[in-house]
């Protein structure tokens, strides 16, 4: 029997990831969610907060989200972190650009921040996208 520690995105309670070891120095953390294709086990220190490859920093402070999005859903949400992006659903039709708006107005309200925080850098058009968080 597997002993796991699980660790939850503190601002909305989605699960994030988990590790099996208990011993924090050796520990790898697996990223694992509902739905996700794919894993990824990261080697680091656990002091830094682990973080999936499709969160980055950017020089001036800014951090970069790889995101997919998937337009006329029931209810705006996130439902998968994996290596290559966060899909994040919205109710809202990609035409005329209301599905990239719900998504800015859904991750301030997740991320807890104003619209002027966040832009879309890429994906104005299409389902996969890059929010820059300042």
């Amino acid at each position: 029997m597997e002993k796991q520690f699980r660790m939850n995105c503190v601002g909305c309670g989605l699960f994030v990831f988990y590790r099996s070891e208990e011993d924090l120095e050796g520990a790898s953390f697996i990223y694992v969610v509902d739905g996700a294709l794919s894993t990824v086990a990261a080697e680091t220190n656990p002091q830094d907060a682990p973080v999936p490859p499709c969160i980055s920093n950017l020089d001036g402070g800014l951090v970069q989200v790889a995101i997919e999005v998937e337009d006329r859903a029931q209810r705006s949400a996130i439902t998968r972190v994996n290596a290559d992006d966060v899909r994040v659903t919205v109710a809202a039709p990609a035409a005329w650009g209301e599905a990239n708006n719900e998504l800015l107005e859904f991750m301030g309200k997740v991320l807890g921040l104003r619209l002027s925080q966040m832009t879309l850098q890429r994906g104005g058009n299409n389902k996969s996208k890059l929010l820059v968080v300042s």
